[in-house]
């Protein structure tokens, strides 16, 4: 965060001034240091871009509807981190395939192209069942240490059915670094075992049942994943599909109440005002 950068220049002044010998007689002017405004609040901006793909009256409506942080000076780290991470992570699988090299700023007409490209590959097949692409993103600033960006997608490009996915990506307020579970627990092994009864309670098996027997692919016994939140006092998993198993048992949310990993949570899940940003 900025307000790191002006905390060490002030400290490093403040070293050097006690290391010199200062004239006699000449009162010490302290050197200004340009800090952060008290009132400087995050701003998100928000919105949904919509386009029909199909043929004829056939046609399907595709949305993404989009969040990213305002840039400006003032900004801090995390916000500009977390935008480079929405630039890269909201895309088609065909926008992929042709995304330029480079940072992208965001900003409505972008989410726009990612449509277009999407029908473009469409109409270049020219029949079938209109394909459609949905896409959500959510930023929860509501947490003081953390921000957690939650995403939700879904693709239908022909075929039986199309697929949903559920993803969480947690980034630091004070470094912009995203986040593991390594950095919100400190004992894995004990969250694990934690989790592992809410995960039978969740799918409607018996403690005792066999996971892979019960048809899921944990091949070494039950694992968590790095797809995750918090909310409501929970700790929440998130299994998409085909992940640990078939599409018929759609994406699985595993619920895990702070009180039971209350003692191994390494970070402060305190909660700021979450109406105090600014949202266009």
């Amino acid at each position: 965060m900025k307000a790191s950068i002006f905390t060490f220049l002030l400290i490093a002044s403040f070293v050097f001034s006690c290391e010199t010998e200062a004239p006699k007689k000449e009162k010490q002017v302290p050197a200004k240091v340009e800090v952060q405004k008290p009132d400087y609040k995050p701003e998100i901006i928000s919105g949904v871009e919509r386009l029909k793909i199909g043929i004829g009256e056939e046609k399907e409506e595709s949305s993404i509807a989009y969040s990213y942080y305002k840039l400006n000076e003032e900004s801090f780290r995390y916000e500009e981190e977390i935008n480079k991470f929405l630039a890269s992570s909201i895309t088609t699988e065909m926008e992929e395939q042709s995304k330029p090299k480079g940072n992208i700023e965001l900003s409505p007409a972008h989410f726009k192209s990612i449509l277009k490209n999407f029908k473009r590959e469409f109409d270049s097949y020219g029949e079938g069942f209109p394909w459609s692409f949905y896409d959500s993103t959510y930023i929860d600033e509501s947490f003081e240490q953390f921000v957690q960006v939650k995403r939700t997608s879904y693709m239908f490009t022909g075929g039986a059915h199309g697929n949903s996915y559920v993803g969480n990506d947690l980034f630091s307020k004070e470094t912009g670094e995203q986040l593991k579970l390594k950095d919100f627990i400190s004992d894995i092994p004990k969250l694990t075992k934690i989790a592992e009864k809410y995960f039978h309670q969740t799918v409607e098996i018996k403690p005792t049942d066999d996971l892979e027997e019960q048809g899921f692919w944990f091949t070494k016994g039950f694992e968590l994943n790095g797809n995750f939140y918090f909310e409501n006092n929970k700790m929440i998993f998130v299994y998409n599909q085909y992940e640990i198993g078939p599409y018929s048992m759609g994406i699985i949310f595993v619920e895990i109440p702070i009180r039971e990993i209350k003692s191994i949570l390494k970070l402060d899940l305190k909660r700021t005002k979450q109406q105090d940003l600014v949202l266009k």
